[in-house]
């Protein structure tokens, strides 16, 4: 389905308002007025129909791009997921706890027998407190800003479970290169972990918003 608006492939009506389902609330649609433009849509296409042309025809070969603009063009109301804004202001929370970390850990050469549990733990809290500095940011940072508490929570759940996940696969990477520190290699675990914990915050604002985008329709079967 994620290839139907490419090429001359027939596309249904019902497909049609799935793909436009999705595209509205991608772009932050409220549940009430996606469900007024899925009615419209819905009484276009099947108006068509009736008179024997297909969606494609009606709507040309752009659907995502039609649907789009559709939105665009009625002023429907947007919850905003401030994606850029969020990220900003968690990294300022979590920039003091990275600074230090970096002092205290890497900055320090390591003893010729060096203790495992007192520097697991030591890294388990410094990474506790990039997180708490990144979420207390967003909190007081975003106050104001819709279900900003909300997405605080589903931030403390998934960063951490991005974390745990990223963690194996840059200690694999740092044990194929035999734990390099060159910039590259030290680049590419960084850009690893970014991108999980990028991820898991975008994630988390979609999450803490889905009430006010309501739920997907995956097929137009109840909608008339």
């Amino acid at each position: 389905m994620g290839k139907v608006d490419k090429g001359s492939v027939d596309i249904s009506v019902e497909e049609v308002i799935a793909l436009a389902d999705r595209e509205w609330r991608v772009m932050g649609v409220i549940e009430a007025d996606r469900a007024g433009l899925v009615d419209d849509l819905w009484s276009e296409l099947t108006g068509a129909a009736a008179e024997g042309l297909t969606p494609r025809q009606l709507l040309g070969g752009d659907i995502r791009g039609f649907v789009r603009d559709l939105a665009a063009g009625a002023g429907v109301r947007r919850v905003s997921y401030e994606f850029r804004r969020l990220f900003l202001t968690a990294f300022a929370g979590a920039l003091p706890g990275l600074v230090l970390a970096w002092i205290l850990l890497w900055e320090r050469p390591l003893p010729l027998e060096p203790n495992l549990w007192l520097l697991t733990s030591q890294y388990l809290a410094f990474a506790l407190l990039v997180l708490v500095g990144a979420l207390v940011a967003v909190r007081w940072g975003m106050r104001g800003t819709a279900v900003i508490g909300r997405t605080v929570s589903r931030m403390a759940l998934l960063v951490p479970l991005a974390g745990a996940l990223a963690t194996p696969v840059v200690m694999g990477l740092a044990a194929l290169v035999d734990y390099s520190t060159a910039l590259p290699a030290v680049a590419i675990e960084a850009a690893i972990v970014a991108a999980a914990l990028g991820e898991a915050i975008v994630l988390a604002r979609r999450w803490a918003l889905a009430p006010a985008l309501g739920p997907a329709r995956a097929e137009a079967s109840g909608v008339a």
